[in-house]
């Protein structure tokens, strides 16, 4: 693609939709670039750890694969705010709900913040802002700069939450920031549950790396206990902006209440010694099973953050594994 990026990919099912020509949709954006910046569709019919299975939408609708559509975006990127934003319209997550895509966002608004959006979609690639809203604001934070965005959300998996759905976000920008864990029952309508503080060295054995709560993939986790789950997260350093970043993924542990740590995270990829595209950063994860193989795509950085590409991994959960060490 051009410009920055791939960054923040969502691997969606599209089998809750009806008539979508393609078993997997993969929506992601650019990286914070102002030119073009935009939400991106890759689509898939098969494995999606398998590269030789997707094509970009450009590619689809020259093929004519959504010609039952009348109208339809021209190309990738296949939506971008022009409403509330100035620019990176940026970092989706999707899930569909009844029959409706719903598709959060952030970007740069008028109003110089970074507030996160919603907008939703019939058939999965025409979208538009929530109907009857000139504001689609859905998380909103009045300190830590108002940034609430990289949001991740999911139906509720954690049998301590009261809500239907959950999610995390970002929760004020900069070196010193802060993630959130929010709440909702339809989806639009989000309340604000907690605020995480990040702490070094407190589950990583690596003192220097923080828990990255707003890339946890609450659409894959795995219950290993009367009160504790097993998911994947990232871990990286304090670091925003052009600061150089190290940035891993971990399984970590939570209790029912989704917001507890209860073990040490544990690095999910060996020590990576040779020059490959993810030996900066291995970010983003997003995941799904097919029968009993865990299918993760996930986003490397290398040259110095200059280029981002989508990698993919595969895995199968074992639950007589003994867990990391009690916090």
């Amino acid at each position: 693609m051009p410009g920055s990026g791939p960054y923040y990919p969502c691997l969606v099912p599209m089998n809750g939709l009806k008539d979508f020509p393609f078993d997997y949709a993969l929506y992601f954006s650019t990286d914070h670039h102002r030119g073009r910046g935009g939400i991106w569709l890759y689509l898939c019919n098969g494995i999606p750890s398998e590269g030789e299975n997707w094509k970009s939408y450009n590619q689809a609708r020259v093929d004519g694969d959504f010609d039952y559509l009348v109208d339809k975006p021209k190309n990738n990127p296949i939506f971008v705010d022009r409403i509330q934003g100035k620019h990176h319209t940026e970092t989706p997550h999707v899930n569909i709900i009844d029959g409706l895509v719903y598709m959060t966002y952030h970007h740069s608004s008028r109003l110089g913040l970074q507030p996160t959006l919603l907008a939703t979609s019939p058939d999965g690639i025409n979208f538009e802002r929530i109907k009857g809203r000139n504001d689609s604001v859905i998380l909103k934070a009045r300190g830590n700069g108002g940034h609430t965005g990289y949001f991740r959300w999911a139906p509720n998996p954690f049998h301590r939450v009261e809500y239907k759905y959950i999610g995390y976000s970002l929760h004020g920008g900069g070196d010193n920031y802060h993630s959130a864990m929010w709440g909702s029952n339809d989806a639009k309508k989000w309340d604000k549950l907690h605020i995480f503080t990040p702490r070094e060295g407190f589950a990583m054995k690596d003192k220097n790396l923080i828990m990255i709560w707003h890339e946890i993939n609450p659409n894959a986790v795995e219950k290993i206990g009367d009160d504790e789950y097993i998911l994947i997260s990232a871990g990286g350093n304090r670091a925003s902006g052009g600061k150089a970043r190290i940035v891993k993924l971990f399984e970590i542990f939570l209790a029912g209440d989704g917001k507890t740590l209860t073990r040490e995270s544990r690095e999910i990829f060996p020590e990576n010694t040779l020059e490959l595209p993810d030996d900066e950063e291995a970010a983003e994860p997003t995941m799904i099973r097919i029968d009993k193989t865990w299918h993760l795509i996930y986003v490397g950085t290398t040259n110095k953050a200059k280029r981002n590409t989508i990698m993919t991994a595969t895995g199968t959960f074992n639950p007589s594994a003994k867990p990391s060490k009690k916090l």
